[in-house]
């Protein structure tokens, strides 16, 4: 009897910390690591809870974005970082999609994370220069048939969702097409915009204002369905079955990090998500948000990583 009264009081022990911590948090500024650059979706999304969870906490949140080699640099630095729930880590797909592409990773992709919350899922769009002289997909198709060197697609860096989602494109489309990867997606569309590469399946966020502005032409979005923001476009799957993708962005923190916090932020990242204000920005971004508990983030990211390491190997997507 004596023993269990003793495993009891030892579990008090140790619970009595974790509940306080989670109580007592935030007790200074949080930092939201985006591992791609400035006005990337990743830095567009990160920014926008941002503002709203330092309302809500009372407390700074900021975004330090940290770009480099497949997202590794940003995601090293919060593994490597006092896991207290103060520094976060917001990623896309191209997170899970680095476990296959990459041959060799710092960090196991699931173990060393855990699922704070998903925020969205945003289209990407297939936008070419006006100047291209394209109208459509089909152009785009002819034209890369005219090329003897084919076409040049941009993407956000090697091992982003922007670098999946145009291996499928050009696998799905059968484009004679070669990957530029640039820092991040703002220096792709520069050079989308200036003719020097042919096309971008960019984040909808990261491109709409170009799009309206008339300095970027939409031709489709790679979702499994229209975009309520661009609804005269036509989905990549009405045509081309296989084309289909979904990029998704959300939140992690390293699994040292105590549940009692998971689920504390999960529950405050959630509260923002499901602001009608919120929940309207982004629409008018071409994102819709998502909810999960914790848990449940945990489960999707082991499935993502299946689901997009086929993804991988079907289109032959390397981290040249």
């Amino acid at each position: 009897m004596n023993r269990w009264i003793r495993t009891a009081a030892l579990g008090a022990a140790f619970a009595t910390p974790l509940a306080a911590a989670a109580a007592d948090f935030p007790n200074r500024p949080v930092r939201i690591v985006v591992p791609f650059s400035a006005g990337s979706a990743t830095d567009i999304l990160a920014r926008a809870v941002a503002s709203r969870l330092t309302e809500m906490w009372g407390q700074q949140v900021i975004t330090d974005n940290r770009p480099g080699a497949l997202g590794i640099v940003g995601t090293e630095l919060v593994l490597k970082s006092n896991p207290d729930g103060h520094t976060l880590l917001m990623v896309s797909s191209g997170h899970a999609a680095n476990a296959t592409l990459a041959a060799k990773l710092p960090f196991d992709t699931i173990k060393d994370f855990s699922g704070v919350a998903p925020v969205a899922i945003v289209p990407n769009v297939l936008v070419v220069s006006p100047a291209l002289g394209v109208k459509n997909v089909r152009d785009l198709i002819e034209l890369a048939k005219k090329r003897p060197n084919g076409l040049l697609y941009a993407s956000a860096g090697i091992g982003s969702s922007t670098h999946l989602n145009g291996e499928v494109v050009r696998a799905a489309l059968g484009l004679n097409a070669q990957h530029v990867p640039f820092k991040g997606v703002p220096e792709g569309l520069t050079d989308v915009i200036g003719g020097r590469v042919d096309f971008f399946m960019v984040p909808l966020v990261a491109s709409l204002s170009q799009i309206k502005a008339g300095k970027l032409l939409g031709l489709a979005v790679g979702t499994n369905k229209r975009s309520s923001v661009l609804p005269d476009l036509p989905a990549l799957v009405e045509t081309f079955p296989g084309a289909g993708f979904d990029g998704w962005f959300g939140l992690l923190a390293s699994s040292k990090t105590p549940r009692e916090l998971i689920t504390r932020l999960n529950r405050d990242v959630n509260k923002v998500l499901g602001m009608p204000e919120v929940r309207e920005q982004f629409l008018t971004q071409g994102a819709e948000t998502m909810s999960m508990t914790g848990e449940q983030f945990d489960r999707f990211l082991v499935n993502e990583v299946a689901r997009l390491g086929k993804v991988v190997k079907e289109s032959g997507a390397k981290a040249e």
